[in-house]
């Protein structure tokens, strides 16, 4: 019990920060949401969910740079690896803000394309276009605001980077309430939210980073620690990126067997769903820098000791925010402003989905933990096949049974179906 308790606290100290800054950046579209129903109604969140994969994978390019860095920084922190830490952080932070210029050019080029493989059309086609258009614009601000974050927490300034995401959230709030009702900017007001947040963020983060670090960034790209960032935050970048990959999915079924109505409904489902997973995958990125520290100092005790203890609080924040959906989800869709239409769709959607918040900490925690101890190989294989296969087989198959009840059953089924994997990889690659 002496040995068990200090961990605790330290996993709490260093996990619930994260945890809070993970929730926080999952409710920019719950934000967006409730304010595009109001003002533009079923189109509005039909056009938002459309066009959500392309600041999704913006989020996710800065997610994964971040994340793959800071890793190998803990790793060589607890290496005692003191030079090779300050030349990972220059490049990280210059890949960040290279990847960010790259992705807007990219971005731009593709949106309308894009956007037409995602299902939008008529109406919904050029509100997605303003929205993702303002979005794109923005991407530099938010791949560094996202990928600064990770790095913040691997330098024990886990608190500070909850803070810049708090302030992140409350910046997105008032700009959203402002430019859409008294400015009247509809859905490209959500999108100027979140844009300046982002600013508000990368801001914060800075002046932190400034006065904590002794030594001052230099700009650096070194063609090793790029490939090693790359390795280890693809499974970053694919975690972050698979709930929108399943959107994609879900809103082409949505269509198919429900029309815009049901996309709306999704919408809604979407914007509770995505910031439980958030929080839930917080609980592995926020112990992660632990993790990367023990294996790292080689140190397997408390490595031990920190799998035991995150694993216990995957299981209880599950239930709890399962709980407290099943609760709330008559008043939702009344409060994100759904069609009667919609709204018939979304009390069986929301209930089934929220069942797969039971065991969808586990599974994330498992890949935070194969990719903090550098078993990225395992963990891009696991997070790809639940992205790509395992996911769009039971969105396509299980409608075609079921209707409209297969798509939302599809989230339980694939959180269950990857726990299996796990459990039975985990007995051998993580004894």
């Amino acid at each position: 019990k002496g040995t068990k308790t200090p961990m605790f606290r330290r996993i709490l100290k260093q996990a619930l920060p994260t945890m809070i800054a993970f929730t926080m950046s999952g409710m920019y579209s719950v934000v967006d949401g409730l304010f595009v129903g109001k003002a533009a109604g079923d189109t509005g969140l039909a056009a938002i969910n459309i066009a959500w994969p392309i600041p999704a994978v913006i989020t996710a390019m800065g997610i994964g740079i971040g994340t793959g860095g800071s890793v190998l920084y803990s790793n060589m922190m607890g290496k005692g690896d003191r030079d090779g830490c300050r030349r990972m952080f220059n490049t990280t932070v210059t890949f960040l803000a290279l990847a960010g210029v790259l992705l807007s050019a990219v971005l731009f080029a593709a949106r309308d394309p894009l956007l037409c493989i995602f299902g939008a059309e008529g109406e919904v086609m050029g509100q997605a276009r303003q929205y993702a258009g303002i979005i794109i614009a923005g991407s530099v601000l938010q791949v560094c605001g996202t990928g600064i974050t990770p790095l913040l927490r691997n330098m024990n300034l886990s608190f500070a980077a909850m803070i810049s995401m708090v302030t992140g959230f409350v910046v997105n709030i008032a700009v959203n309430y402002y430019l859409m009702f008294p400015l009247g900017m509809g859905i490209r007001g959500a999108a100027f939210g979140t844009v300046t947040a982002q600013f508000v963020v990368l801001a914060i983060s800075v002046l932190v980073l400034s006065r904590s670090c002794k030594e001052k960034v230099r700009p650096a790209l070194e063609g090793k620690s790029v490939a090693g960032i790359c390795r280890s935050g693809i499974t970053a970048f694919g975690v972050s990126l698979a709930p929108t990959v399943a959107l994609i999915f879900t809103n082409w079924q949505c269509l198919r067997y429900g029309g815009n109505a049901a996309v709306a409904c999704y919408a809604v489902v979407s914007y509770i769903v995505f910031p439980v997973q958030y929080l839930l995958t917080g609980i592995g990125d926020g112990v992660q820098p632990l993790l990367s520290y023990y294996n790292g100092a080689g140190r397997p005790g408390e490595l031990g000791q920190v799998k035991r203890i995150a694993r216990i609080g995957a299981g209880v924040l599950g239930a709890v925010t399962m709980t407290v959906t099943l609760v709330c989800t008559p008043y939702i869709a009344r409060w994100f402003g759904l069609s009667e239409e919609a709204a018939v769709f979304f009390g069986t959607g929301m209930r089934v989905s929220a069942l797969a918040f039971l065991v969808t900490g586990f599974a994330k925690f498992n890949i935070s933990y194969l990719n903090a101890v550098l078993r990225a190989r395992l963990a891009v294989l696991l997070t790809f096949a639940e992205s790509l296969v395992v996911s769009p087989v039971y969105l396509f198959l299980l409608p075609a049974f079921t209707g409209m009840t297969g798509i939302w059953v599809s989230l339980p089924a694939t959180a269950v179906t990857m726990l299996v994997i796990y459990g039975m990889i985990n007995r051998k690659e993580m004894s």
